[in-house]
């Protein structure tokens, strides 16, 4: 029994010491899981605080369906295309406008103080951009940022002289591509530095009273696509940079409506709805959201499109995207305007009506383009679902129908109206002539 019990014994000792060796590996392996995943947690940069955020690299899902739209032809700004070998001819056009500007009463102390600015303000500038620029070192950030913001200081202030002017040694058509790379969301600088860098530079050349920088780039893009009129809307004035601003100075004047996470499409298009007996009628607004349908009229304002409004509008689209998904105004227009065109006789009507101004007048074209706007945009909220309901049920009356195709029928014109009431008079009289003859037989 002695025996027995030392030999079950030393197999439970045994069995215990392997259990413990085996607890002791498991237990390592774990340390070491822990500390390798904490190393990786450590060297990973935290990302930037996301209400300070407004300048995005725009999402594959968008980029992808028209990724020149976003991308800059000539000039980078900021650090989203800093270092594109194809953007690299405009640093040099960046130094020579810089040179002209510190010729201008901008001593090395002056520009000292600038350089200061931007240093202390390089982890708010970093915050608004949605990536990190690690690659990026301290001093050349700041390089790219007072460089970027002189040119731009100097682009929107300084009338366009070709001759004695900072950018005579710019094409024309060079200046057209600079213009449209300012609006991109991808290229942009945060407006607070380029605010306290203008201040500054105001301060020290004397320039006083000064006209404020948010003003001047309002006239300045204003001018070409919105009412000259600076409006002092405080969207407006919180604008964070130029698509922001674009986006704002397009709101001016919006009918503000509410939002809704419960979508209704319109189901018709502008020749269907015709067919039901809607008319279209330009909008005296100059907030070209401000659609009304009310009694059977559709009023829209006029929407004017050249050569650049895609890029522009796909711009817009994007910020709203990343930066204001629940009040996606332009968003919910394109939406609007892409359900209520479906193909080029769309377009042709609403053009007859004076409600679109196509400028490159390729109606087929105009309608593909307004209906590839739309691809991939989320359907985050809406705020034409009273509109788009309205428009509905007026199509879906029968009688609403009945009354549009006599009328579209029998009486599009006076001579067309004319002619057949002259039929129906005629043919009353014949069925009148017609009774007589009969009863004077009988």
């Amino acid at each position: 029994m002695v025996k027995l019990s030392t030999a079950s014994a030393s197999t439970m000792n045994n069995e215990f010491e392997g259990a413990s060796a085996s607890n002791g590996e498991d237990y390592d392996m774990t340390r070491n899981f822990v500390t390798r995943l904490n190393s990786m947690v450590d060297s990973c940069t935290p990302q930037q605080d996301l209400y300070k955020r407004c300048i995005y690299k725009v999402p594959n899902l968008l980029r992808n369906v028209k990724p020149e739209a976003y991308t800059p032809k000539l000039i980078s700004i900021g650090p989203l295309h800093h270092g594109d070998a194809k953007l690299e001819i405009m640093k040099r056009e960046k130094l020579i406008c810089f040179r002209k500007f510190k010729g201008n009463r901008m001593s090395d102390e002056r520009i000292m103080d600038l350089v200061n600015i931007i240093r202390n303000n390089e982890k708010n500038i970093r915050q608004n951009y949605s990536k990190n620029f690690n690659e990026i070192g301290s001093w050349e950030f700041i390089e790219m940022i007072l460089l970027d913001a002189v040119f731009i200081i100097e682009f929107i202030k300084e009338p366009i002289d070709f001759e004695d002017g900072p950018y005579k040694n710019l094409e024309p058509w060079m200046m057209s591509d600079i213009e449209e790379d300012l609006k991109l969301l991808e290229n942009q600088l945060p407006f607070f530095i380029i605010e306290e860098i203008y201040d500054e530079v105001n301060r020290a050349r004397q320039e006083l009273p000064s006209i404020p920088f948010l003003r001047l780039a309002t006239f300045h893009f204003g001018k070409y696509a919105f009412p000259e009129v600076v409006n002092t809307d405080p969207k407006v004035e919180g604008s964070k940079h130029f698509t922001d601003l674009l986006r704002n100075l397009m709101l001016d004047g919006v009918i503000v409506r509410s939002f809704t996470f419960h979508t209704i499409k319109l189901k018709y298009s502008a020749v269907m709805l015709r067919k039901a007996g809607v008319r279209f009628r330009v909008a005296k607004e100059k907030c070209l959201l401000n659609i009304r349908f009310e009694k059977g009229v559709l009023e829209i304002p006029r929407l004017k499109v050249d050569y650049s409004f895609e890029r522009f509008i796909r711009n817009i689209m994007a910020l709203e995207q990343c930066y204001k998904p629940f009040e996606a105004y332009i968003c919910n227009y394109i939406k609007f305007m892409d359900n209520l065109i479906s193909g080029a006789e769309d377009v042709d009507l609403l053009i007859g009506k004076g409600i679109i101004l196509h400028w490159p007048g390729d109606d087929a074209a105009l309608s593909n383009m307004i209906n590839k706007l739309n691809e991939n945009i989320g359907d985050t909220s809406t705020c034409y679902n009273d509109i788009c309901r309205k428009m509905n049920v007026h199509y879906e009356n029968r009688w609403n129908r009945m009354k549009a195709n006599l009328s579209l029928v029998y009486f599009p014109n006076v001579w067309r109206g004319t002619a057949t009431v002259a039929a129906a008079i005629l043919l009353v009289l014949t069925l009148i002539q017609t009774i007589t003859s009969v009863k004077s037989v009988f």
